[in-house]
């Protein structure tokens, strides 16, 4: 008899980038604005859905406070489209996200998401 082994839970956060009001700077989106993560071992993906006529990829991500023992090394895509990493969502927290952007021209920018993790029976 073999033994139902449950998926690896995955959350998906959409990225919408727009140009700022001043020229060279972004205004970034994530929906949702603010992560809840409940699983252990949840598999998050950072994907930029919606970037109008810019060509906006990722390259890269820090995290406050960086000694958590929550989050793995990031992943991008060849594409520069999504970032990716896994929470192990073993300790209550919130952590800070730093997303880190460049565009065809050069100009990086950086965008703040929160990860509120709240280990179930935790």
């Amino acid at each position: 008899m073999s033994k139902f082994i449950a998926c690896t839970p995955f959350i998906n956060i959409l990225v919408k980038v727009r140009p700022g009001v001043k020229p060279g700077t972004y205004k970034v989106e994530t929906m949702p604005a603010i992560l809840r993560v409940s699983q252990t071992d949840t598999i998050i993906n950072y994907q930029i859905f919606d970037s109008g006529n810019d060509n906006i990829v990722f390259t890269g991500m820090t995290v406050v406070p960086e000694d958590n023992d929550q989050f793995s090394e990031e992943s991008i895509s060849i594409s520069g489209k999504q970032l990716t990493f896994c929470d192990a969502n073993t300790s209550k927290m919130t952590l800070n996200i730093m997303l880190h952007f460049k565009d065809d021209a050069g100009v990086q920018f950086m965008h703040d998401p929160q990860v509120e993790n709240e280990p179930e029976g935790g």
